[in-house]
């Protein structure tokens, strides 16, 4: 069954996810989603991967492939059906509180048998397992709240099982991000329960719009927080995420790199070029200089990080064959012009100056070395030298 390998303990949000505090999405936010190109596999699961593990080529491991065959075994649903089951879980909760208000149970723990029972657990926790008792005694006007919460919990892990093709297709978006496949199906798969948990079907968007905005963020995160070495809040990696979306779908249409200020009017009001190159620095993976290169481990990736602030030799042989080109030209020049030039672009010393600058220095006007700067730029592209200073372009 499915449900065991997606759950092989009873389903629960991981603690961590609470913690993040992960804001409910938007309408806007769900709407950009439903534009978006259909994230869920409407067909079957692309060839090979949902097919019989026994047979057939894929570059996944058995138990991938495993993983795949079981899912794809699920019907898709309908949107009628998604929104059946989706009441019923709702009905569900809210019973699972009525019962926990009258009986006095803890509502995790009831939750729990409900979940142990639907999946077929016959093993129960000694705490969990008194609660079980006390279930079965319940007064005939309360068993009905019982039978309500069953009722959701079978809607549940089916709105769950046939909903796992989607988080297939999501975390495939993600690979070659630090995690695998597979830590990305199961990170992908905490944010389809909690979307599950959490949808309100009586808002009007289906729940595959919805399940994509949790399964992201919960994928997200776990990329954010365990492939990289500098972390970034959820919210920032989410930024990211819609930032590249943007830049990618624009591309598309203007069939080029967008500018930095053409990127910045789609993402809203509160953003400019400034923001867009500063969000996209973010972006930028990181390693640390410190792993170790080799059997030995003796030497550090650090080790092999090329110092870009210096020139390499092939380099400096290219400057110092260039400089000595441009010293020829310049002796076509006169003695004063080739000053100018020396000084201007800092030929000599490395240091650009400016007209106010070589004026003071040669004692002149700022619009007399303007003068000889035009005059001798235009006797170092036009003359009969200029040919070899053109082929260092």
């Amino acid at each position: 069954m499915v449900n065991h390998i997606l759950a092989p303990e009873p389903v629960s949000i991981s603690p961590d996810l609470d913690q993040e505090l992960i804001p409910e999405p938007t309408p806007e936010d769900l709407l950009a989603i439903g534009h978006e190109q259909s994230p869920y596999l409407e067909e079957e699961l692309p060839q090979g991967e949902g097919a019989d593990p026994g047979h057939g080529q894929s570059p996944y491991p058995d138990f991938v492939r495993l993983y795949l065959h079981e899912i794809s075994q699920v019907p898709l649903l309908t949107l009628e059906e998604e929104v059946e089951l989706a009441r019923k879980v709702r009905e569900g909760n809210e019973a699972l509180e009525r019962l926990s208000q009258a009986t006095g149970l803890d509502r995790g723990l009831i939750q729990e048998v409900v979940r142990a029972r639907t999946l077929g657990r016959s093993k129960l926790d000694p705490q969990v397992d008194e609660v079980d008792t006390r279930l079965k005694s319940l007064p005939r006007e309360l068993k009905r709240y019982l039978h309500l919460v069953r009722e959701g919990e079978v809607a549940r892990q089916h709105l769950i099982a046939a909903n796992l093709r989607l988080v297939v297709s999501i975390a495939k978006k993600h690979t070659g991000r630090g995690l695998d496949l597979l830590d990305l199906i199961q990170e992908g798969n905490l944010g389809l329960i909690r979307a599950v948990d959490r949808f309100d079907y009586r808002k009007g968007f289906k729940f595959s719009t919805y399940a994509t905005w949790w399964i992201r963020q919960s994928i997200n995160r776990a990329i954010s927080e365990k492939a990289r070495t500098i972390r970034l809040p959820v919210y920032m990696v989410e930024t990211i995420n819609r930032l590249f979306r943007v830049i990618r779908d624009l591309g598309t249409q203007l069939h080029r790199e967008p500018t930095p200020e053409e990127v910045a009017r789609v993402m809203g009001e509160d953003w400019d070029a400034r923001r867009v190159e500063e969000v996209l620095s973010y972006a930028q993976h990181t390693i640390s200089l410190e792993i170790p290169v080799g059997n030995d481990e003796e030497n550090f990736f650090g080790d092999f990080i090329p110092d870009e602030s210096s020139p390499s030799p092939m380099d400096r042989a290219f400057q110092s064959i260039l400089k000595a080109e441009v010293e020829k030209a310049l002796e076509h020049l006169t003695d004063r012009e080739a000053t100018v030039i020396r000084l201007r672009y800092g030929l000599a010393d490395g240091v650009m100056r400016t007209l106010e600058e070589v004026g003071d220095i040669l004692h002149i006007s700022r619009e007399r070395v303007r003068q000889l700067e035009k005059k001798a730029l235009r006797k170092l592209r036009y003359g009969r030298f200029s040919r070899k200073l053109q082929g260092w372009r």
